[in-house]
């Protein structure tokens, strides 16, 4: 009886135990598409954070000294942001 009930406690400590960490596991490597930012939008500026952890704000100044804001949600790791010569929508 003893022996039933410590194998039983042990079946589900290790069935809780994976549950958790299976859980707070997170994808490595998982691809996610970047979205160009057009040149037109103009000369890019500085960067700021924006108002998420995952979030930052591109600010560019255009030819007739306007300044645009572009606010984009970062994926985790190394982010890139290629140019492209596409007119803004």
């Amino acid at each position: 009886m003893y022996k039933r009930l410590t194998r039983m406690t042990m079946y589900c400590g290790a069935f809780i135990l994976s549950g958790l960490v299976t859980a707070g596991c997170q994808k490595i490597g998982s691809t996610s598409q970047t979205i160009p930012v057009p040149a037109a939008v103009g000369d890019f500026v500085a960067v700021t954070p924006g108002d998420g952890p995952r979030q930052a704000v591109l600010w560019f100044r255009q030819a007739d000294q306007t300044v645009v804001a572009v606010r984009v949600f970062l994926p985790p790791g190394t982010t890139k942001f290629p140019r492209s010569k596409e007119q803004m929508p």
